[in-house]
């Protein structure tokens, strides 16, 4: 039998190994860009370290915890607050007629209770360098330098006499 005999591929397969190709070759760049954006060499994609959070897990876990219920207020806790928040913009956002002035003004009290709540932070964390040595604060700058420096790179372990 010769080749001119032979029947070609039909257009509908031709059609579906093309498809799979091209979905194969989208799953291998998502991939691969996950792998780049994860793997360090991108600084690009790191935030930088957020210097209220860091203080705020130097407080001991009471005034960490007084300090949220404080935040939470009628809500009864911090996530609660936070939750409510959100709901209420979404009422907002539904609202017919749409009343950008509420909005605005939720909004700007959100914002204030979220800066109430950075202040008190603020507050108890110097209040706690108030009582330290400067030999502690200089550890404790040592130790947020490091946070800082090491943002997004792989741990490694660091023994005694290792620099």
């Amino acid at each position: 039998m010769s080749s001119e005999n032979k029947p070609g591929m039909k257009l509908w397969l031709k059609l579906l190994l093309a498809g799979s190709l091209a979905l194969n070759l989208a799953v291998a760049g998502i991939a691969a860009g996950a792998a780049w954006r994860f793997s360090g060499k991108d600084k690009h994609w790191r935030r930088p370290p957020d210097i209220g959070a860091m203080i705020f897990r130097e407080l001991d876990p009471d005034t960490r915890r007084a300090l949220r219920q404080e935040a939470g207020g009628r809500h009864g806790s911090f996530y609660k607050r936070r939750h409510a928040e959100g709901a209420a913009v979404v009422i907002a956002l539904r609202s017919d007629p749409f009343d950008s002035e509420s909005l605005l003004a939720l909004m700007r009290a959100q914002a204030d209770a979220r800066q109430h709540f950075h202040t008190k932070v603020q507050e108890a964390w110097v209040r706690k360098l108030e009582g330290m040595t400067p030999r502690e604060r200089a550890a404790l700058a040592d130790r947020l330098e490091e946070r800082l420096q090491w943002r997004g790179k792989a741990k490694q372990h660091r023994g005694p006499g290792a620099d």
